[in-house]
């Protein structure tokens, strides 16, 4: 019964922080241009909680919102750039009706595709080392490259946790903790691979 209770208690608690760490990412995101460190704070705590089995919400969540909030709004801008670029080629492609097209769409298809899986790895990767935003770009593609399968599953993951977010509008208050967090953990394997390979360990 104590065996119960405990493992009762813990699926409780996990629950409940998710939770609250949805909902402090929802608040903080509402200014918009927050988006990026709001989400490199949640990557941050689930991080804590998958590695060091620190369960705090609160004190963790602001404390890596301001320790990488430099970084993680430069990368942000970064990758809002280059995903309005990819919206515009593909716009105008649609507009265009020579054959020609055609040839274009399969280059930029690849472009898209290195863009959402090395999206995949960009906030685990500010979440887990201490590295500027030009090493976090570069960290972040070599991880996807090294880790192609695993970026997407991912993607598949986060795409089924889209439908269920459709369906189910009210699933809002919960699924972006538990996307963050499932993706996290997926993306941490492929670090530790790596940092066995290179013989090191960088995370923080």
């Amino acid at each position: 019964m104590n065996f119960l209770d405990s493992r009762f208690y813990a699926i409780v608690d996990r629950f409940s922080n998710l939770l609250i760490l949805n909902i402090f990412w929802i608040v903080s995101c509402i200014p918009i241009v927050t988006i990026a460190p709001a989400t490199s704070a949640m990557y941050s705590v689930v991080r804590q909680w998958g590695l060091h089995q620190d369960t705090s919400v609160i004190r963790n969540y602001f404390r890596y919102f301001k320790e990488n909030f430099k970084t993680s709004f430069i990368v942000g801008i970064i990758w809002t750039v280059l995903a309005i670029l990819l919206y515009f080629n593909y716009f105008y492609l649609n507009q265009d009706g020579t054959a020609i097209r055609y040839i274009i769409m399969i280059p930029l298809f690849l472009t898209s595709l290195l863009f959402l899986t090395v999206s995949t790895f960009l906030f685990p990767v500010i979440a887990h080392y201490n590295i500027d935003w030009k090493e976090v770009l570069k960290n972040s593609f070599m991880a996807t490259i090294a880790n192609f399968q695993t970026a997407v599953l991912i993607l598949m993951i986060l795409a089924v946790f889209g439908f269920v977010l459709y369906y189910f509008p009210a699933a809002f208050l919960i699924i972006f903790s538990c996307a963050a967090y499932i993706n996290f953990l997926l993306c941490n394997r492929g670090f530790q691979r790596m940092e066995v390979v290179s013989g090191r360990v960088s995370g923080k």
